[in-house]
């Protein structure tokens, strides 16, 4: 009798339930009590399952608040970051108000003075009162005159044959440089010897 493919694979899907069946009874009959302990066991097995989650729960919990603690530091590190940035002259500032205060006193009374003297004076004041408010935001001048020429603090915008003094040494200062903090802010214009 010829059988074609489509019964062959009725009799094999029906065989392998019919072994299933079979396996399955065999184990069931030969662990007496065998029901309980599995469902003892899964019993076991699910709240142990329940106290992972439980637990993996709560750590997410925990590691999206200090997710989110850390997003909030950064945001506020930032902010404070740019008000140091925008109000960081702030102080040299308003150091620096009584000075152009007096400058202004100084000018009107210049108007009314008798005695140039007092007002040179008074303007000699101002520059040592405006030398101390620099002095306190850490900025001080570059030294130049008598120093050897130094590219990184002198910018030499002449030169002068000099046989009293070493080939390229300040000479002259025609403005003044300031460093603050260590950084240049401005070079200090000089004249340099040079030898003949």
């Amino acid at each position: 009798m010829e059988h074609t493919e489509e019964q062959f694979d009725d009799i094999n899907i029906d065989l392998s339930v019919d072994e299933i069946n079979e396996s399955t009874e065999a184990e069931t009959d030969s662990s007496p009590g065998s029901d309980d302990s599995v469902l003892d066991v899964s019993a076991d097995q699910l709240r142990d399952l329940e106290v992972q989650v439980e637990t993996l729960k709560s750590r997410n919990d925990q590691l999206m608040r200090v997710a989110a603690d850390f997003e909030n530091y950064k945001r506020r590190q930032e902010r404070e970051r740019e008000e140091m940035a925008k109000y960081a002259g702030q102080q040299v500032v308003a150091n620096l108000l009584p000075v152009i205060d007096n400058f202004e006193r100084a000018l009107q009374a210049q108007v009314h003075a008798q005695d140039p003297a007092s007002f040179i004076e008074g303007v000699r004041m101002i520059q040592k009162q405006l030398a101390e408010v620099l002095f306190k935001a850490n900025v001080s001048i570059v030294e130049a005159i008598g120093q050897p020429f130094n590219p990184e603090f002198h910018e030499a915008i002449a030169s002068e044959v000099s046989d009293e003094v070493e080939d390229e040494t300040v000479l002259e200062e025609f403005q003044k440089g300031y460093i603050m903090h260590g950084r240049l802010i401005r070079p200090a214009i000089v004249k340099v010897s040079k030898v003949s």
